[in-house]
């Protein structure tokens, strides 16, 4: 029987570690398909050129690692919001808009690739305007690992406007794709900023992005898209 000894544990687990964040600096640096995986093996100082391929398999094998390993810090920290909303026994908008933005919020106080994380998911989600399917890269920003989104998702919806719940409109998916832009922008932004104005301020958007009623104008033509 082969045993695989702590010391030999360790390099393979710190090649991980190093390729994990080279990649999330460079996808957030550059886009997350303008960089090169040899360039993310070199910026990970690893001298073997196949490392990445042996821990990842591929670009969306490392991708997926990067949002993960943010992902479940977002989601342990929105579940422990959506906890305490829901013993509160009443319908509070802003209270599950807040539940959407402060975990994204926490991220931009993150030293370990926090800020550069919000710009990889921005660049994500800003590359479709619909729901995502399962299996495509944004897919793994929605599905969080704690489940922390598809519960906020099933919280909120009662509260929007009927014909916004859904395609075609997916406002749910808009206001997720407000707070995630408006975030990027942040993370680029001076690490020493104030945080307390824009985070209200944020949620303050995302809410009225929520509430905001579908005028007669855009029910005319939901209608006629329906009788076509």
């Amino acid at each position: 029987m082969t045993h695989t000894s702590t010391r030999d544990a360790e390099p393979a687990t710190d090649a991980r570690s190093a390729l994990i964040r080279a990649a999330t600096r460079l996808f957030a640096e550059r886009g997350i398909y303008a960089v090169s995986l040899r360039e993310i093996t070199r910026a990970a100082g690893q001298r073997n050129t196949t490392a990445l391929q042996y821990h990842f398999t591929n670009r969306e094998g490392l991708l997926r690692e990067v949002l993960i390993e943010h992902g479940r810090d977002v989601g342990a920290r929105r579940n422990t919001l959506l906890d305490q909303y829901e013993l509160t026994g009443r319908d509070d908008l802003r209270a599950l808009a807040s539940a959407l933005v402060l975990p994204l919020i926490a991220k931009l106080s993150d030293p370990a690739g926090g800020r550069e994380y919000l710009q990889i998911t921005a660049e994500l989600l800003g590359r479709t305007n619909r729901m995502v399917e399962p299996g495509e890269p944004a897919a793994i920003v929605l599905d969080d690992p704690g489940g922390s989104l598809a519960r906020w998702l099933e919280l909120v919806a009662p509260m929007l406007p009927p014909e916004a719940v859904g395609p075609p409109l997916h406002r749910r998916f808009a206001a997720i794709h407000f707070a995630h832009l408006e975030l990027s922008r942040r993370a680029k932004d001076d690490p020493r900023s104030e945080q307390t104005l824009f985070t209200h301020y944020l949620t303050d958007l995302v809410a009225a992005v929520l509430a905001a009623p579908v005028s007669d104008e855009t029910k005319r033509v939901l209608a006629t898209r329906q009788r076509s």
